[in-house]
């Protein structure tokens, strides 16, 4: 898609900060009030609820729109018909949400390294209740996360010994809210 098409509709909690870290993050986004941007500019639409998001997706279908849902878990908003990126408000300060909304394409590959292992303290078969099964987490266990755009091929800093490699729709500018660590590489190709 080009960026002439793209758009950004934003709706839910904390909209108007979100929309001002996206125009920091690159002048390209541009807060408008209906679609109107030059070329080569990103509008981005702020609605406060979800019907008011379909409605402005519906009077503008020239354009690829990435509804977003910005939510806390104990605020009741309206939902759009198609939201395409749900962001929790309450984890997610508006300079990372912006981050991701920028980035909706790349997810993280999760490298494991010296993974989690279960077994049974008695060396027979798991009891219903698991009442003997030990978790082992050995030293030096830790994952580190790869980004690639979704449905790219393996990352190619990715190391062919890895234990496991595990993909997921997790988006790459969320990577840091855990304990995981970032590849230093997806991070300089990807920011």
């Amino acid at each position: 898609m080009s960026e002439e098409q793209r758009g950004v509709v934003l709706y839910g909690y904390g909209v108007d900060a979100v929309a001002e870290a996206l125009r920091e993050l690159d002048p390209r986004y541009v807060l408008v009030d209906r679609v109107a941007p030059e070329s080569g500019q990103v509008p981005v639409l702020r609605c406060p609820h979800g019907a008011e998001a379909d409605a402005a997706w519906e009077a503008a279908r020239g354009f690829a729109w990435l509804v977003v849902e910005l939510y806390r878990p104990e605020v009741d908003v309206e939902r759009a018909r198609d939201p395409l990126l749900l962001l929790n408000a309450s984890k997610v300060d508006p300079g990372m949400a912006a981050r991701a909304i920028d980035q909706p394409d790349l997810e993280i590959w999760y490298e494991v390294i010296n993974p989690i292992r279960s077994t049974t303290v008695d060396g027979g078969p798991a009891a219903d209740d698991y009442s003997n099964v030990a978790i082992i987490v050995p030293d030096g266990h830790r994952m580190v996360a790869h980004a690639v755009r979704a449905g790219g091929a393996v990352p190619e800093c990715l190391p062919g010994g890895a234990e496991q490699v595990l993909p997921s729709h997790d988006l790459w500018a969320l990577a840091r809210l855990g304990k995981t660590e970032v590849c230093r590489a997806c991070t300089a190709r990807h920011g």
